[in-house]
């Protein structure tokens, strides 16, 4: 358990420094420590609506997103499948053109309605489909799932391109954290209440990740659990999609990573995959906003650098194993 206190330390010390930093960080260069002491306006104006809420997006989605994964590899029981490798969030992009289309509107609230039932929807027949597969090779499901995600994206950007509508779509083509704004942030505090559930329902995610007869056999009711979770996957993905983006692979390595210090216990594990979550996120992010400064690249960008060597680590030591 030491060892375990201590890397949790550790976790915390990344994620205030990173979250100080991220803070600080930015073109402006009025928008320091000495001029906010003093009560300068500009700085707490620059401070108020685009500092605060860039970083507190960073850690909401990443979080939230990291969490999503950790639950769907649950109740998946699979080490490599997430919300971005299952048609999750190719599903909630389907859903926000077809609100474009049918309803003739941008509306915020039709596009996450219309996002959230097809994500749910498009995840819920993939799992129904993977618990009848007998043959559960550790790196058969997840291409599985890439192959599902790229059909249903091929099918949306047919529609799109039938229909003159791919400025829709190329609009969430890529997760950035630069066009963050008030509202965007007070939107994806939604992500709040499936990552306090997240917590409360730890243990029978873990219950069920060993099986539904065992979950049975303990009192846990096993299709409620899975359904449960399907509901959260789906609200976090899109609401962060709907907000900031595609967060590359984050869904898919981070509980993976943590699950090396304490195995597949999602209770033990729930709070360090969020601290880990948000750390991975914030270094990426201030990567993307200094290594061309005064200039940024999108945060997706280098997330998908880094994230793909790290997956394709796990991959090959997964098939040897």
């Amino acid at each position: 358990m030491k060892k375990f206190n201590y890397r949790r330390i550790i976790l915390i010390v990344l994620f205030v420094v990173l979250t100080i930093t991220s803070l600080f960080i930015g073109v402006s260069k009025g928008v320091t420590l000495k001029a906010l002491l003093q009560g300068n306006k500009e700085a707490w104006l620059l401070f108020r609506y685009s500092r605060w809420p860039r970083t507190m997006a960073i850690i909401l989605s990443a979080s939230a997103l990291s969490v999503g994964g950790l639950i769907m590899q649950s109740i998946g029981r699979n080490k490599f499948i997430s919300p971005s490798t299952v048609g999750t969030t190719d599903s909630a992009m389907l859903g926000v053109l077809l609100s474009y289309l049918l309803i003739g509107s941008k509306n915020v609230y039709s596009k996450f309605l219309f996002a959230f039932v097809f994500a749910f929807l498009s995840t819920f027949i993939f799992m129904k489909f993977l618990s009848k597969l007998k043959h559960r090779d550790i790196a058969y499901i997840p291409l599985l799932g890439i192959m599902y995600g790229s059909v249903i994206a091929a099918f949306t950007t047919f529609i799109a391109m039938q229909t003159d509508s791919l400025d829709i779509i190329n609009q969430l083509m890529h997760g950035q954290f630069t066009s963050i704004t008030r509202s965007n942030y007070l939107m994806l505090l939604i992500v709040i209440v499936p990552l306090v559930l997240s917590f409360i329902f730890a243990t029978r995610f873990s219950i069920v990740s060993a099986g539904e007869d065992f979950a049975t056999n303990l009192g846990v009711k096993y299709n409620r659990v899975v359904m449960l979770g399907l509901l959260l996957v789906s609200l976090i993905s899109v609401t962060t999609f709907l907000t900031v983006g595609p967060l590359p692979f984050i869904g898919l390595i981070i509980p993976n990573l943590i699950s090396k210090f304490y195995g597949d216990n999602v209770k033990n594990s729930i709070l360090d995959v969020v601290l880990f979550g948000a750390v991975f996120v914030l270094i990426n992010d201030i990567i993307a906003r200094v290594i061309i400064y005064p200039s940024e690249i999108s945060v997706s960008l280098v997330m998908g650098v880094i994230g793909a060597v790290i997956f394709l680590t796990m991959i090959l030591k997964g098939v040897r194993k």
